[in-house]
């Protein structure tokens, strides 16, 4: 992912811009001489909050990524972190190389192994040293300093930890190399971070592989920015957009899907209901709206009361039952009547 590699040493050209779109007042100019495939994904259908608290965090973590500061971006899943990060490095063709932290993946070749030929003994830097310590080179041949993403770094493992401070260290400008010497990280090269918890693990039990985090690491992440869900106004947004015709099916499907939203995501927080719904559940829920529509024709709420089984059928019966105490007013006891027929 890192691209076209070069050595910073390489003579300088002029660099071709152009502006691309404003977003809350924010100039985002796109890098013409960098290549959308050196950058990272544009998330399909993405949305820039507008609303509340989710507009407030993204306002914030905008400015920190367009003016080249290092962050940390933590909230509940589903809630766009990593989406943000991707739209930005997309529209401002931002050349990008993204690590997620999953449990048991081996990150060294990422930096260095060790490699044997003919030759006898020597290094083999992988993509994301060479990103760290020379950039990604653009197509007038001047290198980039790089975005790295590092996703969900709450949940590496020991092994990983140790890469991490490795990767923290590159934040301060310089990255221990095989041989035990310092390695200057190319000026300009950027840190974003992105977590389920900040720091401390998850005190309710839902993400267990959520680690807490050393807090002489977690001070050096940068900008603390917590994002939270978006307002309905958006996400609803979003899913009619993708469900485009849901709503002409079923008028008044979006509206009471919001309140059962509301009133779940408020037990949630209130930690009166023991799960997650993150916009990835709501998909699951559509779809199963969308397949039900088309199969049958169903045209009221009773589509989308059968259809919270593709979320609800993952929760223990407990959670369950309260679980659809809180959606079912919202549907006029359509669920509750979907549920005692199974």
């Amino acid at each position: 992912m890192a691209g076209r590699l070069m050595n910073s040493r390489s003579k300088p050209a002029a660099r071709q811009r152009s502006t691309h779109e404003t977003v809350y007042d924010i100039p985002l100019v796109a890098d013409a001489a960098v290549s959308p495939s050196d950058c990272l994904t544009a998330p399909s259908g993405y949305r820039w909050p507008t609303q509340g608290a989710a507009r407030d965090a993204a306002l914030r973590a905008l400015l920190a990524l367009t003016r080249g500061r290092n962050c940390f971006i933590w909230g509940p899943p589903g809630a766009g972190k990593d989406a943000l990060v991707h739209a930005f490095s997309a529209l401002t063709r931002r050349p990008a190389v993204a690590v997620t932290f999953r449990p048991g993946a081996d990150l060294a070749p990422w930096f260095y192994a060790r490699r044997v030929d003919a030759r006898g003994t020597s290094w083999e830097y992988g993509h994301l040293w060479r990103a760290l310590t020379e950039g990604v080179q653009g197509e007038d041949g001047v290198p980039r300093p790089a975005l790295v993403l590092l996703s969900d770094v709450d949940r590496a493992d020991m092994a990983q930890l140790e890469w991490f401070r490795v990767l923290v260290d590159s934040i301060e400008g310089r990255i221990l190399g095989p041989d035990g010497q310092m390695v200057p990280v190319l000026p300009g090269t950027q840190f974003v971070c992105t977590a389920n918890t900040c720091g401390g693990g998850d005190l309710r039990g839902r993400l267990v592989s959520a680690q807490a985090m050393d807090a002489s690491i977690l001070d050096r992440l940068g900008r603390k920015i917590e994002l939270p869900y978006l307002h309905w106004s958006d996400e609803s947004a979003v899913l009619q957009a993708r469900y485009a015709g849901l709503e002409a099916a079923v008028p008044g499907l979006f509206a009471a899907l919001g309140r059962a939203t509301e009133s779940l995501r408020r037990a949630v927080r209130g930690e009166a209901l023991h799960a997650d719904f993150t916009h990835r559940s709501l998909c699951d829920v559509l779809d199963e709206c969308a397949d039900r529509a088309d199969h049958t024709g169903e045209a009221s709420l009773k589509l989308l009361a059968q259809s919270f089984s593709a979320w609800l059928d993952g929760l223990e019966p407990e959670v369950r039952l309260n679980a659809i105490r809180l959606i079912d007013p919202h549907l006029g006891g359509a669920l509750e009547l979907a549920t005692k027929r199974r």
